[in-house]
């Protein structure tokens, strides 16, 4: 099972909020039956800054907006992104970072496909471990519709859209279509 476990409030960021993913794989394990050493567990960063447990089958993906923080917990690559919808210069950033297809998609749909397409981008990045900058997939298909799925190196990552609120985008990204179970961390 996929859990999200989520929490609204002040938190640390960097290595100073290892402790709070521990926490949430802690009751991850717990809820799912996995014996895991959590307490001798070591988070390490690969080469372009994913985090993961070093010795651990668990892996795990984080982000966060303003006061909401999340961690998505799976035991597949995964990949999780959360954007609050806001101003910014949305048509000049698609014009350097999006595939044609891509503008297309922010031509048509504005701010809100903008983002759209960031946290598709953001949670592909997650789960694979590639820059957010280098050559990836286009996430819009020749319909101009939003990919559910995406092919990359001879692998299928699959989309899932997380309803949080109307001016914030949530997307997980898995080898495989997942299903998901939030929780609340507290």
């Amino acid at each position: 099972m996929n859990h999200i476990y989520l929490y609204e409030g002040p938190f640390e960021k960097g290595d100073k909020g290892y402790p709070m993913i521990k926490e949430a794989a802690r009751r991850y394990a717990l809820e799912n039956d996995l014996n895991l050493d959590l307490e001798q567990a070591e988070i390490v960063r690969e080469e372009k800054g994913k985090p993961y447990f070093a010795d651990l089958p668990l892996e795990f993906s984080l982000t966060h907006s303003g006061q909401l923080w999340m961690c998505l917990f799976s035991q597949q690559p995964c990949g999780i992104d959360l954007q609050q919808v806001q101003p910014c210069e949305y048509e000049k950033i698609a014009g350097r970072q999006y595939t044609e297809e891509e503008r297309h998609y922010v031509r048509l749909w504005g701010l809100a496909g903008f983002f759209d397409l960031w946290v598709r981008k953001e949670a592909f990045c997650k789960c694979t471990g590639q820059g957010l900058f280098t050559e990836m997939p286009s996430m819009v298909d020749a319909d101009s519709d939003l990919c559910e799925t995406v092919n990359w190196k001879e692998k299928n990552y699959c989309f899932t859209e997380i309803p949080i609120a109307d001016d914030l985008k949530c997307v997980v990204c898995g080898e495989e279509k997942m299903d998901i179970e939030m929780r609340i961390l507290g």
